[in-house]
């Protein structure tokens, strides 16, 4: 009888055993392929990162540009500015330097 008992038990662990390798291959797989779109997607979006950077770059060294132009006296400049701080926007051209 004890035999019998032994070999009741082995098959539903050898199941269970087999079971859990399967489960834990299937979660491995379902991951790597998670990381592999998370992988496209950003490669994706570093175009679209770096031309967003050179037109922020671009727009800086405007108002940069802009506010230096009202600091020397231009009318026309000084509009400019002075309808931008109405907004909210504050052109500081200190702070916006190119970066190296």
């Amino acid at each position: 009888m004890n035999e019998q008992q032994s070999g009741n038990v082995f098959v539903p662990i050898c199941l269970l055993a087999v079971a859990m390798v399967v489960w834990s291959g299937f979660q491995a797989s379902q991951l790597y392929q998670e990381r592999s779109s998370l992988a496209n997607l950003r490669s994706n979006q570093e175009t679209t990162f770096r031309n967003a950077e050179k037109m922020r770059a671009q727009l800086e060294a405007l108002a940069s540009g802009t506010q230096k132009l009202a600091t020397a006296g231009n009318r026309n400049a000084q509009a400019v500015v002075s309808a931008l701080q109405q907004h909210g926007i504050t052109i500081n051209p200190e702070a916006q330097k190119p970066q190296q």
